[in-house]
């Protein structure tokens, strides 16, 4: 299970969107494949416990999807 924590300010419609993200990536990323991903509330938006290069474009996917990009 990869926990992904979204700011508290963050919208319900972001969230959703970065749902939405997190499901294309558990399916299409070789690196996340058939990943569980569970978001939980926070005060700021990371990816605890997961680092290097794999993590830091899911952490700008995750970015894109709140700024609605």
């Amino acid at each position: 299970m990869a926990t992904i924590q979204i700011a508290y300010e963050v919208s319900d419609a972001a969230v959703a969107r970065v749902e939405a993200v997190l499901d294309d990536v558990a399916k299409f990323d070789s690196f996340w494949s058939g990943a569980d991903f569970r978001i939980e509330r926070a005060d700021f938006t990371c990816i605890p416990d997961h680092d290097g290069d794999d993590a830091g474009r899911l952490f700008n996917k995750i970015q894109a999807a709140i700024s609605n990009e």
